[in-house]
């Protein structure tokens, strides 16, 4: 099968299962700290201790992947600086769980401090945390301010913001960003807000040629960057909305951009990879072709940039675009849309359709463990 239309028949099926909840899972979410890996898979969310490998606790919900109401924990989870992993539950039951991760009970499952389930929508974005705030994009278009400080277990909204019109609604399938005064949410609507983070107003929208299921970026020159499904890279002025096209890719942008000084790196769906310079305007090399779609934000380690393809390889690219090669090759069958995450000294890749959930490597691209250990 060709390699867009592989990724998009794969895409095409996680918004079904999303729409519906019957059918298998989407991507995992994976995210970690200095020395514990948080993994949201299907219908469970892990604790794994990065360094030995060791699950250190597991979270589920009642009406499990045979249920009649399955949760589904696919959405990157989030780790507050209470130490609070916000979980978003994908499934029917709308619900977003704060597990306290210093409050784990004898049969290693951790405590719920709070939930947060007044939507319409699936949880599909990870939350934003500003401050004492939580920014949270519900798939039913609208994002959830909720307070971090209040104490209750039940939380209840102190704001709604609504970004759907009277006859549509706006699918919010990314975190926001924010550059400290505003928060800039893109939609599956074709549109990015810019949203006032103390008065929660609009203050600008825009709408594009096509979706937008990334996230955006502010660039070293202060603008803000995101890629769509109209094949560009897109700019924007985050004080007024004003914007431009400034390049041209391949093929669709399904990722977020990510920045190393003037420099932005992203990929596309046919597999091309970019390094744009916000200061030139220009491309720093030819953007070059890896073995497929490219769905996950690159990940920067030491001089080196690291790219996961949806065939499983993760590459390595010079950051001048000098050589490039296969880093990791697995050695058994397996996807990558998932951002690799570095935890330590090691790196983590989430894999789907493989025997084990996520791999563990150090710098030099060796194996150290898996999870589950295969």
């Amino acid at each position: 099968m060709p390699k867009k239309i592989s990724f998009i028949a794969f895409a095409l099926f996680a918004a079904i299962f999303l729409a519906g909840c019957t059918g298998p899972s989407a991507w995992p979410g994976l995210a970690a700290s200095d020395k514990v890996a948080y993994l949201a898979h299907t219908n469970a969310v892990f604790a794994v201790d990065v360094n030995t490998g060791a699950e250190l606790w597991q979270f589920s919900v009642g009406g499990g992947f045979l249920g009649s109401n399955p949760s589904l924990f696919v959405t990157t989870p989030v780790l507050t600086e209470d130490e609070l992993l916000i979980v978003p539950d994908s499934g029917n039951k709308h619900t977003l769980y704060a597990l306290d991760t210093n409050d784990i009970t004898s049969d290693k499952t951790p405590n719920i401090a709070w939930t947060f389930s007044d939507v319409k929508g699936h949880w599909v974005a990870p939350p934003l945390v500003v401050d004492d705030r939580l920014f949270a994009p519900n798939s039913d278009g609208n994002v959830y301010v909720l307070d971090l400080t209040d104490g209750r277990t039940e939380k209840s909204a102190i704001e709604k913001i609504e970004l759907s019109g009277e006859s549509e609604t706006n699918r919010l399938w990314a975190q926001p960003v924010s550059d400290g005064t505003r928060i800039f949410v893109t939609s599956l609507d074709h549109r990015i807000f810019a949203i006032n983070l103390e008065t929660y107003a609009i203050e600008w929208q825009h709408q594009l040629d096509a979706a937008v299921p990334g996230a955006p970026v502010l660039g070293a020159d202060g603008m803000l960057y995101v890629g769509s499904l109209a094949s560009k890279l897109e700019r924007f002025d985050p004080a007024t909305g004003d914007h431009e096209s400034v390049k041209d890719t391949n093929d669709w942008v399904w990722g977020t951009p990510v920045t190393d000084g003037d420099n932005l790196y992203f990929g596309d769906v046919a597999g091309y990879f970019y390094s744009y310079n916000t200061k030139t305007g220009d491309w720093n090399f030819d953007p070059i072709q890896l073995d497929g779609a490219i769905t996950a934000s690159p990940l920067i380690v030491d001089d080196q940039i690291l790219v996961a393809t949806e065939s499983g390889n993760v590459y390595s690219v010079l950051k001048d675009g000098s050589d490039f090669g296969v880093w990791y090759h697995p050695d058994q069958e397996g996807n990558v849309y998932s951002t690799p995450v570095l935890s330590g000294d090691y790196i983590l890749v989430a894999y789907l359709q493989s025997d084990y959930y996520f791999v563990t490597l150090d710098r030099d691209g060796d194996v150290k463990r898996t999870f589950p250990e295969k």
